[in-house]
Order: C-alpha cells, then sequence, then structure tokens
C-alpha cells in the first residue's frame, strides 16, 4: 500500500498542461508583451507564476531578466535583436510543474520602420511528410516583400539550429525532425528597412 501511495504521489505532482503558455504584443522596444498562463488541469486552486528570459536569435543563452515576473513585460534597449522567453510555473496542491511558451521576438528597435504588431504562426499538421506553412502575421511598416529560413528547435522549442536549404514559405518535416518542434524566421522588407521575427513554434512533430 506504502508504494502505491508513494506512486500515486509521484504521479500527482503538480498539475498537468493542456494548452501551452502563449505571449500577445508588438514585438518592438517599449512596446508590452502579454502572457496567458495556458490551459491547465489540476487538484484544488491552481496559481501561476512567470518569468520571462532575454534569449539570443535561435532561443539558446538566455538568461532570465530580473524583476521580470509578472504576466507583462515591457521590452527594453537590452532586447532588441534578441528572442523572449517565457517560462510558466503552475502549482497546485500536489506540485509544481514549468510550461514553456513559444519565442516571441526577434525585438525591433523603437525607431524601426517595420514592426511585427502579431507574430507570425504556422499552418499544417507537424507531422513527418506533412507540410508546414507560414502565415506571415500583422506588421506595421506595410512590408512588401517576405522571406524564410526554417530552424529545428529541442521539445520546449528552443536551442534552435537552421535546416539546410529550408527558404521557402513551406517546410514539409522529415524522419529528422520526429520529436522536434519546428519554427521560421521570417524576414519582412519594406523599401530599405528589414525586420526579421520567429514564427510561433509547431506541435513536437510526430
Amino acid at each position: 500500500m506504502l508504494g502505491i501511495a508513494l506512486g500515486l504521489a509521484v504521479l500527482l505532482a503538480g498539475p498537468t498542461s493542456a494548452s501551452p503558455p502563449s505571449v500577445t504584443g508588438s514585438l518592438q522596444q517599449g512596446a508590452r508583451l502579454t502572457a496567458t498562463a495556458g490551459t491547465w488541469s489540476g487538484h484544488g486552486t491552481i496559481t501561476y507564476a512567470y518569468q520571462w528570459y532575454r534569449c539570443d536569435a535561435t532561443g539558446a543563452h538566455c538568461s532570465s531578466v530580473r524583476g521580470a515576473t509578472k504576466a507583462t513585460y515591457t521590452q527594453a534597449s537590452s532586447d532588441v535583436g534578441h528572442a523572449i522567453g517565457l517560462t510558466v510555473r503552475a502549482t497546485d496542491s500536489t506540485g509544481m510543474t514549468p510550461a514553456y511558451s513559444s519565442l516571441a521576438g526577434l525585438v525591433a528597435g523603437k525607431t524601426a520602420k517595420v514592426t511585427a504588431t502579431a507574430q507570425p504562426t504556422l499552418a499544417g499538421t507537424p507531422t513527418v511528410g506533412q507540410a508546414l506553412t507560414v502565415a506571415p502575421g500583422t506588421w506595421s511598416g506595410s512590408p512588401g516583400t517576405f522571406t524564410y529560413a526554417w530552424l529545428r528547435c529541442n521539445a520546449n522549442g528552443r536551442l534552435c539550429a537552421a535546416i539546410t536549404g529550408a527558404t521557402a514559405a513551406g517546410y514539409t518535416p522529415t524522419a529528422g525532425d520526429s520529436g522536434h518542434t519546428i519554427i521560421a524566421t521570417v524576414t519582412a522588407t519594406a523599401g530599405t528597412a528589414k525586420q526579421a521575427v520567429l514564427t510561433v513554434a509547431s506541435p513536437v512533430v510526430a
């Protein structure tokens, strides 16, 4: 009986995430990003703690932003050219579970002529052999052209690496993508102004 009780305690060590946290807002210095905690199930009241991170353009080398522990975050000059990460820690009567948002960014400078006001997304089923395509999001500055570069990331949407030759608006996952998430870097051009931004990550490729 003791073994069963201990097993149940392990199984109930924190809430379960049904959908990941997300981040919305214009990706520009001085603009505010807003987090949603995602969807969770658990035992009793669930509380949420937030931590924002500053990462490089591929979601590696992330450092926690001191004091950035609320559901909103105002992008600073130090964020320009970086991606922003978010971890949500959900706690119920049985324990704590972390979950991770997709990377947001790259953050544009305060005077940038082109900025993403809503992050691009991916359409399609994240399955080997099934095509994913980029929906370019919404932008200020009326960009006229977009270019693409696809990246393979870990299951948390971090530690991304370029996929050789994947520069079209669509990408079909291969066997090497199984167990990974996929994102694309979208570069918008309006005249001489350019701005790159990451899409929201796909779910883990099956």
